[in-house]
């Protein structure tokens, strides 16, 4: 009796033990699939983070598309690491229950050093890199302009000897002090140099004195996104999608007036409302009261303006009143938003009465212009490679150099014809030609008239 029972315990003690690891191995394999789950885009996008459904499609659209939500909002942790960090997020969930406004910026970001810099490395040697952008006018051709910029991005192999570069402002510890949550109004910059001394540049016409910032601001660290804001999923000006579409074909210029045509339907496109579902049918119409199906039928431009046009107003729509495209800045350049000019503004002065330079060429060389029909930025004569006159050099060049010209500036420049439209060096549609955000500049010469000269 004894000896019978043991074949049978030792039975079910090996089939105790194989079921016991069948079910951690499946419990292992469903922890896995539901922490990937957790992790993926549809899971922030679509189950958690709801409040804010047009992120997804930017994204899907955007240079970070094969990014993970996870490796920019988390960072690139180890597993152990990143689930504590999740734990952070548990008082959105809540919010979530239980209703929360659409937010207009993100307050949980990792550290830069976390996301961003596992792929992009600030410090290393960078080349200068170029960028032409094309835009059109709404005449009825379309008028074409190209813009070329050649773009200081980093320490690259040539470069002007002023120049410090974009990257410039992570490689250096800079704070910022700002009055309003999307960064937007900087009261005052800190440069902590690298021999151990700061310089203030302060902006007095905020409405605050510099004893009021610590109460009335909240203080940043410059990083990536503080420039390249909503990288993740930008919302784009709708009239540089027609600009794109209009360059690549897929709206063809041949149609008269394009340009004009899908800006009237942006305009009118910008109070719909709803989900994307909800949407497609009301731009279908929308596009439909201006391009009828039988046009279309009969008509290939108008059909490929058509489909165009439905894939931009939706890509450029909004489920929220009060949101739109210009809800979130992007603070690349300076275009739309005021961007660089948040504090390279001419008005953040030291204690030595110099402003953080005002200088287009730190970041970039002067944008060069082609337009169709011959109207073209002019080069400067001058030798790259030449000192700049010490004129030049002042902090605040940009906003003084049309109200303080010299005769000896057409030794370099030629002749001092200012204006908007081409032919000379001081006549740059890409600078003359448009106002900037933020910037009050001093009031130009009639474009083509001749400045005062100021041989002092």
């Amino acid at each position: 009796m004894g000896i019978g029972w043991k074949p049978f315990t030792l039975q079910v003690s090996l089939t105790t033990v194989i079921i016991g690891i069948g079910l951690l191995l499946a419990a292992s394999a469903g922890g896995i699939v539901a922490w990937e789950q957790q992790n993926s885009n549809g899971f922030c996008t679509y189950t958690c983070h709801a409040v804010h459904p047009e992120e997804p499609r930017a994204h899907d659209v955007g240079v970070h598309a094969r990014v993970q939500c996870v490796e920019c909002h988390e960072g690139r942790l180890p597993t152990l690491e990143l689930m504590a960090a999740k734990l952070e997020h548990v008082n959105q969930l809540w919010l979530m229950m239980v209703g929360w406004e659409r937010p207009g910026h993100a307050t949980t970001l990792r550290p830069l050093r976390d996301s961003c810099e596992g792929c992009h490395w600030p410090q290393v040697v960078h080349d200068d890199s170029v960028r032409v952008r094309a835009r059109y006018d709404i005449d009825e051709a379309s008028t074409e302009t190209r813009y070329k910029l050649t773009l200081h991005t980093g320490s690259g192999t040539i470069r002007d000897r002023d120049a410090k570069g974009i990257h410039w402002h992570i490689s250096q510890n800079v704070d910022y002090f700002a009055l309003d949550p999307q960064n937007q109004k900087i009261a005052l910059v800190v440069v902590h140099n690298e021999d151990g001394t700061i310089n203030e540049f302060f902006d007095s016409t905020l409405g605050i004195t510099r004893a009021e910032v610590p109460q009335k601001t909240h203080g940043m660290r410059m990083q990536c996104v503080d420039c390249h804001s909503s990288v993740g999923h930008q919302f784009r000006n709708p009239a540089d999608l027609v600009d794109d579409a209009l360059a690549s074909g897929e709206i063809d210029r041949e149609l008269p007036y394009a340009k004009a045509r899908a800006l009237e339907l942006i305009g009118k496109a910008d109070e719909l409302r709803g989900t994307a579902q909800e949407l497609a049918p009301k731009i279908e119409k929308l596009v439909d009261d201006a391009v009828p199906k039988s046009v279309r039928s009969s008509d290939e431009l108008e059909s490929k303006f058509a489909a165009a046009m439905n894939r931009i107003l939706l890509q450029s729509s909004f489920s929220a009143k009060g949101f739109n495209w210009k809800s979130f800045p992007f603070n690349t350049g300076h275009k739309d938003f005021p961007g660089c000019f948040r504090c390279h503004d001419g008005k953040h002065v030291n204690a030595k009465g110099d402003t953080i330079p005002f200088q287009c060429t730190l970041c970039h060389n002067l944008p060069q212009t082609n337009r169709e029909g011959g109207i073209h930025s002019v080069q400067s004569t001058l030798d790259p490679d030449e000192t700049k006159p010490r004129s030049h050099r002042n902090s605040n060049w940009m906003r003084d150099h049309a109200v303080k010209p010299r005769e000896s500036c057409e030794d370099c420049h030629g002749k001092i014809e200012v204006g908007k439209n081409g032919g000379s060096f001081c006549s740059n549609p890409a600078c003359h030609g448009r106002e900037w955000p933020a910037i009050i500049t001093s009031k130009l010469p009639a474009g083509g008239a001749e400045p005062p000269k100021n041989k002092s």
